[in-house]
C-alpha cells in the first residue's frame, strides 16, 4: 500500500497559477503527478484550489485575491494554515509532509509524529538560513546544486531539477526569427541586457512577463519599444509553447543566483536553444555549445546570437525529454517520499 501523503502549500496564490508562477505550478505537478501514480494525497492550499487531490483549506480563495487578507497579511493565514496542516494530517493518517513553505513548517515539524521535508523554492535570506539552523527536524530538497551553497544549516536529502510538460510544449523544428525574453520584468532578471543584445544585432526582440517592478520598466524599457523591441505582456502556460519555440533563441541574461531557472528547460522542451548569463543554476542546467551558450557578458551574448543556428533544435528537446521531462520529477519525488515515509 502506498502512503499518505501530506503536501503544504502557500495559500497566497492560485493553484495551479494562470500564468507566471513557478512555484505554485511545481506544487500542483508534483500533487496531481502522485495522484495519478496512485497515492493518497491531502493539498493544504487555498480553497479554490484546482486538484484531484484531497483539499484542505482555511480561506475560500488564494489570499492574494482576498481583499480583507492580500499581500499584508498573508502570512497569518499561512501560519493558521500550516497549524491546521499539521493537527488534520495527524488525524488523516499521514506518514511524510512535502512542505512548500518550509520557513513556516519549520517551526511545527519538531512536533510531527511524521517526518517532514521543505522543497527551498528561491535562494535562503540570512534570516531563513538561521530558521533552519535551528529547526534541523525538517530536512530539505534544494533544486539545483547551486542552491546549497547560500542556504548553510540546512541539512539536504535531495537535488529534485524541476520538470516541465514536454507534452504541451511542443516541438519546432525550424528557428524563427526574434530573439525571446520570458520573466518577471526587473532588474535581476536581465531584461535591459536582452533589449541592449537585440538593438545592436538590430533583430527583433519579443518581452513576455508580469512587470514585477514599474519603476524599471518605465525607465530601461518602456523608451526601448519599438517595432523591433516588443513587449506582449503576461503570457498563460499555453501560449508558451507558441512564444518559445517560434524564436530563434531565448535570452535568459539573468544578474542573481537563480536557484533554478525554468523557462531554461522550457525553452529547449520546444527546440530552442538558450543563451544564459553564468550565473546560479545556469552551469548545471545547460550544456555549453549543445543546447546554447554561457556567457558572462552582452557583448559575448551578442557573439553568441551570431553563431546560434550551430545548435541542433533536436538536441535541445533531447535534452529537456531526458533531464528535464514532468515524469522523472515526479517519480524522484515518489521515490523520496516513499522512502521516507518507511
Amino acid at each position: 500500500m502506498k502512503p499518505k501523503i501530506a503536501i503544504l502549500a502557500s495559500n497566497l496564490y492560485p493553484i495551479p497559477p494562470r500564468a507566471t508562477a513557478a512555484a505554485e505550478l511545481i506544487v500542483s505537478q508534483i500533487t496531481e503527478g502522485l495522484v495519478k501514480r496512485g497515492y493518497p494525497v491531502t493539498l493544504y492550499a487555498a480553497g479554490d484550489a484546482k486538484t484531484r487531490a484531497r483539499l484542505v483549506s482555511v480561506t475560500k480563495r488564494a489570499s492574494i485575491n482576498d481583499p480583507k487578507i492580500g499581500m499584508a497579511n498573508h502570512k497569518a493565514y499561512e501560519f493558521i494554515q500550516t497549524s491546521n496542516a499539521y493537527r488534520d494530517a495527524a488525524k488523516w493518517g499521514a506518514k511524510v509532509m512535502l512542505s512548500h513553505v518550509p520557513m513556516v513548517s519549520a517551526y511545527f515539524a519538531a512536533f510531527a509524529k511524521f517526518p517532514t521535508v521543505a522543497l527551498l523554492h528561491s535562494p535562503p535570506t540570512f534570516t531563513d538560513s538561521a530558521v533552519m539552523a535551528s529547526a534541523p527536524a525538517q530536512k530539505y530538497i534544494s533544486i539545483s546544486n547551486n542552491q546549497r551553497k547560500l542556504a548553510k544549516g540546512a541539512k539536504f536529502i535531495a537535488t529534485i531539477y524541476h520538470g516541465v510538460d514536454t507534452k504541451a510544449l511542443h516541438f519546432q523544428s525550424k528557428p524563427g526569427t526574434y530573439l525571446a525574453f520570458l520573466g518577471r520584468i526587473r532588474d535581476y532578471k536581465g531584461v535591459a541586457e536582452a533589449i541592449a543584445t537585440a538593438q545592436t544585432l538590430r533583430v527583433p526582440l519579443k518581452i513576455a512577463g508580469p512587470i514585477g517592478d514599474a519603476d524599471y520598466f518605465v525607465k530601461f524599457v518602456k523608451p526601448a519599444l519599438s517595432k523591433q523591441i516588443q513587449y506582449v505582456g503576461e503570457i498563460t502556460h499555453a501560449q508558451k509553447s507558441a512564444f518559445l519555440g517560434q524564436a530563434l533563441v531565448t535570452l535568459f541574461p539573468i544578474g542573481w543566483e537563480e536557484p533554478f531557472g525554468l523557462v531554461i528547460p522550457e525553452s529547449l522542451a520546444c527546440g530552442t536553444p538558450v543563451i544564459a548569463f553564468k550565473r546560479g543554476s545556469v552551469p548545471e542546467l545547460m550544456c555549453d555549445g549543445k543546447t546554447g551558450y554561457v556567457v558572462k557578458t552582452v557583448p559575448q551574448m551578442i557573439a553568441a546570437v551570431r553563431k546560434i543556428k550551430r545548435i541542433k533544435r533536436l538536441a535541445c528537446r533531447k535534452e529537456a525529454e531526458k533531464r528535464f521531462s514532468l515524469d522523472r520529477m515526479v517519480d524522484d519525488y515518489a521515490r523520496l517520499l516513499t522512502r521516507l515515509a518507511k
